[in-house]
């Protein structure tokens, strides 16, 4: 599963070097071309999170019926019953839809993590194996600022969950 893609960061870093020598230049002249570090700082911020949000908008393949769909913190799924196959974005790695076959998913779990007291949860993962490779999605997580108590907003994420991997172990099986 590719979840990063190494060329695009890879860029935005090398594109630094070409920033900072521009400032280096640039502000002997006029001190308003200090703007452009800020502008940078801002496209790097925010530039995977814009091509995340636009491909997602654009939607799957034409011929995918989109079954299920599910989103977790940094990657949305979707699932096609008729045609077999699983679907999936990823926040850091925004330019395409991968597609793969149902088929190749195994050993779908929900990984719990609760507080001491177990009135909280911390985290919720969704864990699959890809042909053979382990993966770990994060579904929900109580560090993003919102509390999950077990008993009302952290069940939902849960049953959401199990839903997904009900559905990835039921075509498997």
């Amino acid at each position: 599963m590719k979840k990063f893609n190494y060329f695009y960061f890879l860029i935005l870093t090398l594109t630094w070097l070409w920033v900072d020598k521009l400032l280096s230049i640039l502000t002997r002249y006029h001190p308003a071309w200090l703007l452009l570090l800020p502008a940078y700082s801002c496209w790097c911020i925010l530039s995977a999170p814009l091509f995340y949000t636009i491909r997602k908008r654009k939607g799957v393949k034409k011929g995918f019926v989109s079954s299920y769909c599910m989103q977790a913190q940094w990657t949305t799924f979707w699932i096609d019953l008729s045609n077999n196959e699983l679907a999936y974005l990823c926040m850091f790695h925004p330019f395409r839809i991968h597609y793969l076959s149902l088929n190749s998913v195994n050993n779908a779990e929900t990984e719990i993590h609760y507080s001491k007291d177990r009135e909280y949860i911390r985290f919720v993962n969704c864990r699959f194996d890809i042909e053979g490779t382990r993966n770990k999605i994060r579904v929900e997580t109580s560090g993003r600022g919102s509390i999950l108590k077990t008993k009302s907003n952290g069940k939902k994420v849960i049953d959401k969950t199990q839903a997904f991997v009900n559905l990835l172990n039921k075509q498997k099986g």
